[in-house]
């Protein structure tokens, strides 16, 4: 079994439940966050890190931040961190280029996109800046891979179902560069929520352990409008996205983060 669990996903795709899960099925201690006051910046990805690798890249500040992080948890004997902010901030690159590259492996989480966006309307993390540049992305970043032209006109919608397909797209950029470095396993959080889902995930990691399957957390607490869900459902249904030809146009451009 490998030894350093991390995800590329976005926000409110079950990543906190992941880390309860992990923890369960591993029987160790998962982080999902760190959000202490002396994390960020050294463990944590702090507002500057998110914004500056986006715009600028993977320069001197955002390896820094990496060769400290990558080093405080070499010497763990499992470490499994489902912190969503992290390969927004550079993690992909570092840990390929890092000793923990071959016991590493990258999750691939997903949640259906229209429960995954009628999330961020319901609880307005598109209407706030200092949340899109703590937790999310934003269209005006210079280094992103789908083009926000289209979505703008939507309004705080059109920014979050952005959001939604950058995210997909990204993680199929760094299957491209990455995947023969580091291990990658996708997944649905609909299918870790099954117990046939979960015990195939598990397998692929190496646990055949009697699988454990917490209860949901994290929830929004009052139930989704149907209509809200519906006008999500028909919009995100209209819109032609195909990533792999998106992230192939991209690379010919000579695109990277």
């Amino acid at each position: 079994m490998k030894k350093y669990f991390f995800t590329i996903t976005a926000g409110r795709t079950g990543s906190a439940w992941l880390a309860n899960f992990m923890s369960a099925n591993l029987q160790i201690e998962s982080i999902h966050e760190s959000l202490e006051i002396n994390d960020f910046g050294l463990k944590m990805p702090d507002i500057k890190i998110m914004r500056t690798f986006n715009n600028i890249g993977n320069n001197f500040l955002i390896q820094d931040f990496w060769n400290n992080k990558l080093k405080f948890i070499e010497n763990e004997n499992i470490y499994v961190e489902t912190n969503h902010t992290l390969s927004k901030c550079g993690l992909v690159e570092n840990l390929a280029n890092s000793s923990l590259s071959e016991n590493s492996v990258l999750i691939l989480l997903n949640r259906n996109i229209v429960d995954q966006c009628v999330s961020y309307i319901e609880r307005h993390d598109f209407t706030n800046m200092t949340i899109i540049w703590q937790w999310y992305l934003h269209t005006s970043y210079k280094k992103k891979i789908v083009n926000p032209t289209p979505f703008k006109k939507l309004g705080t919608t059109g920014l979050a179902l952005w959001y939604c397909f950058e995210m997909l797209a990204r993680q199929t950029y760094y299957k491209k560069l990455f995947s023969k470095k580091i291990e990658m396993i996708e997944v649905d959080l609909e299918d870790l929520n099954s117990e046939n889902g979960a015990k195939n995930f598990l397998k692929n990691i190496g646990i055949t352990n009697k699988c454990i399957i917490p209860n949901k957390i994290n929830q929004n607490e009052k139930k989704s409008s149907q209509k809200i869900y519906d006008d999500i459902a028909k919009l995100t249904s209209s819109i032609k996205f195909n990533k792999e030809d998106i992230v192939n146009a991209a690379l010919q451009d000579g695109f990277k983060f």
